[in-house]
C-alpha cells in the first residue's frame, strides 16, 4: 500500500496509485478532487490493449483519513486470461475517461501459465480475422465502420477474457446482429456459451460459424467440444478430425483429438454394450484398430470383449490370458480382413 497525500482539487485532475498485481488481479486507488463522489473507471493496459476494465470503488479505510472522498476508491480487477501465457507482461493503469496513467506503474506480471478453462481464439488473431471478414465485398458498407467493430471486438473480447460472460455474450450477440451469420463473431459466441455451461447452445454458434466458412478450425473445434460434452463422441471425433485436417500441424488439435478417441471410445463401447449390441462394439473397435493397430484402449478394450475373465491367482495364468487375448484379437482382426478382401474382389 502506498502513503497518502491530501489531493489537490481540479476540475479535470485524477489521482491515484497502482499498488500492485496478486492473484491475477491489479490493485489500487484513482480519485477525482472535483468530483468526489465519482466512482472512476480503470483500465489496466499492455502494449495498448485493454487487459482489465472496472470501477474504483471498493472501501479502503486509510483514504478518509487521508482526505481522500469517503474511501471508496480502490479497484482490484481481473486481469485477462492471455496474460497466463507463460511471458511477463508490462501492465500500467489508467483512467478511461481521462487517460491519465496512475502513479506506480508499469507493474510486471509473470511468467505465468495457466491453460484456460476452454480454448479460444486470441484477441491479436481474432482481430486479424475481422479486418480480414470486413474486406469481404459483403460488408463493404461498413467500410468507413470498421474501427467501431474493432473496439466493439476488443470489449467483447475483453470481458470474456475477464470471465464476465453474461456481458461478453451479449457484446458478441449485439456484433452478429449488426454483421449477420458470419464465421468469426458465432464462433466466439460459441465459446461464450460453451464457458457458461451450455453447450447445446454453444454447439448451434459454432454450426452457423462453420456454415459461414468451413475453413475455419476454430468452429469445428468447438462443435467437436461441444458434441463430446453433449455425449456424442463420435459426432465428436469427426468434428475434431475436420479440424486437424485444416490445421495439421497443430500439436494441441492432435492432442485433443487423442484425448476424445481414447476418452470417448469406452463410452461409445458401453453404449452400445448398455443396448445389447454387442457385435456392434466389436465392429467398431475393429475398425479402429485397423485404422490405428497402436491403439492401447482400443486393443484393451476388443481383449475383454473377445476373451471372458479368467482365474488368473495361479502362477502364469495372468500372462496366459493376455497371450489368449492377444490371439482373439489377431484372429478377429485377420477374420475382418479377409472377410473385407472378398468383398472386395465379387466387386
Amino acid at each position: 500500500m502506498t502513503s497518502i497525500t491530501a489531493p489537490v482539487k481540479s476540475t479535470t485532475e485524477v489521482i491515484g496509485h497502482f499498488d500492485y498485481v496478486m492473484d491475477g488481479l491489479a490493485y489500487g486507488w484513482a480519485f477525482a478532487p472535483a468530483h468526489p463522489k465519482k466512482r472512476l473507471e480503470i483500465e489496466i493496459v499492455v502494449n495498448g490493449e485493454v487487459v482489465a476494465h472496472g470501477h474504483a470503488e471498493q472501501f479502503r479505510e486509510d483514504l478518509p483519513n487521508a482526505g481522500i472522498g469517503d474511501g471508496h476508491c480502490l479497484f482490484g480487477l481481473q486481469l485477462s486470461h492471455e496474460l497466463f501465457d507463460g511471458q511477463v507482461h508490462s501492465l500500467i493503469a489508467r483512467e478511461a475517461g481521462t487517460g491519465t496513467v496512475l502513479k506506480g506503474g508499469p507493474h510486471n506480471f509473470g511468467p505465468e501459465r495457466r491453460e484456460p478453462a476452454y480454448p479460444q481464439i486470441p484477441r491479436a488473431l481474432g482481430l486479424e480475422l475481422l479486418t480480414e471478414l470486413l474486406s469481404n465485398a459483403r460488408y463493404s458498407s461498413y467500410a468507413s465502420k470498421r474501427r467501431n467493430f474493432a473496439d466493439a471486438y476488443r470489449l467483447a473480447s475483453r470481458l470474456q477474457e475477464t470471465g464476465q460472460l453474461l456481458e461478453a455474450r451479449s457484446a458478441w450477440m449485439a456484433i452478429n446482429k449488426a454483421l449477420g451469420e458470419n464465421s468469426l463473431g458465432y464462433c466466439k459466441l460459441g465459446e461464450c456459451l460453451f464457458l457458461e455451461g451450455s453447450p447445446a447452445e454453444a454447439l448451434e454458434a459454432f454450426r452457423v460459424a462453420a456454415g459461414s466458412d468451413l475453413r475455419l478450425h476454430w468452429a469445428h473445434l468447438g462443435i467437436a467440444n461441444s458434441q463430446y460434452t453433449l455425449g456424442r463422441f463420435e459426432e465428436a471425433e469427426e468434428a475434431m478430425q475436420i479440424a486437424t485436417a485444416l490445421q495439421p500441424h497443430d500439436a494441441n488439435l492432435q492432442k485433443r483429438l487423442h484425448y476424445i478417441q481414447n476418452h470417448g471410445l469406452p463410452k461409445r463401447v458401453e453404449a452400445l454394450l448398455d443396448e445389447g449390441k454387442r457385435d456392434e462394439a466389436i465392429d467398431l473397435l475393429k475398425s479402429l484398430l485397423l485404422k490405428q493397430p497402436d491403439n492401447d484402449h482400443a486393443l484393451a478394450l476388443l481383449g475383454d470383449l473377445l476373451c471372458e475373465p479368467a482365474e488368473t491367482s495361479l502362477p502364469g495364468m495372468a500372462q496366459l490370458h493376455e497371450f489368449r487375448k492377444a490371439q482373439r484379437i489377431l484372429d478377429a482382426l485377420l477374420d475382418d480382413v479377409e472377410s473385407r478382401l472378398n468383398e472386395t474382389a465379387a466387386q
